[in-house]
């Protein structure tokens, strides 16, 4: 049984502050841990990740480092394979006299869930009336959440972009704004729009159906 002992928590450069999440693309490789030094270590202390409480890699003995100085370790990435939350933490353990000791954890999120699923519905237009500027509204979509960016194409070339708000999540619509100088270079004509969902996680979406509308500038 450890024993909890106030050790730094393991830091995760690669993951976000605020909740932990993790990047897909950093999701191929090794996730690099870094260990702070503490007061009181020594030569041949062993140092273990503990992974929701099981331990895993390969035991790394302390040498010369002093305290400040930072180890590296890594979580391998296969572990990482479920979209979940992870708790991550270290155990030190004395090799003399066996006590072992244990650092608080960290959260580890990650999220491979592809945003809309099978299916993006098409901008609505409520009004095909423009003056400086088309409104675009934007259906809800499974998966949506807070730090989305949705990016439009228009006849397949980038549009502009809008960053999921918290509060367009409940109380109100997304609205992406076309603008004349963004319509310009299509008219006239019908302009097909689409858009794809990026989240936080870089997981995309795929593109959603389109919608024709009529440019007359």
């Amino acid at each position: 049984m450890t024993e909890q002992y106030p050790f730094s928590a393991p830091t995760v450069s690669k993951a976000d502050p605020l909740d932990g999440l993790l990047q897909i693309s950093d999701l191929n490789q090794p996730i690099p841990v870094g260990i702070l030094i503490w007061d009181g270590a020594r030569p041949g202390y062993l140092i273990q990740l503990r992974l929701d409480d099981e331990l895993i890699g390969e035991p790394s003995a302390l040498g010369d480092q002093l305290p400040g100085d930072i180890i590296q370790l890594q979580v391998s990435h296969l572990l990482l394979s479920e979209s979940r939350r992870y708790e991550l933490s270290f155990q030190v353990t004395n090799h003399i006299n066996g006590v072992v000791r244990e650092s608080s954890a960290i959260t580890l999120k990650v999220d491979r869930t592809q945003p809309g699923a099978t299916l993006l519905a098409p901008l609505i237009f409520p009004t095909a009336t423009f003056s400086d500027q088309l409104t675009g509204l934007l259906p809800g979509y499974a998966g949506m959440q807070q730090g989305d960016v949705v990016q439009t194409l228009l006849n397949g070339s980038p549009g502009p972009n809008h960053t999921v708000t918290a509060d367009e999540l409940t109380l109100r619509p997304v609205e992406i704004g076309f603008t004349r100088e963004h319509l310009q270079p299509h008219a006239p004509g019908m302009v097909s729009i689409e858009y794809a969902v990026t989240d936080r996680a870089g997981n995309t979406s795929i593109t959603s159906l389109p919608t024709l509308v009529s440019v007359q500038l």
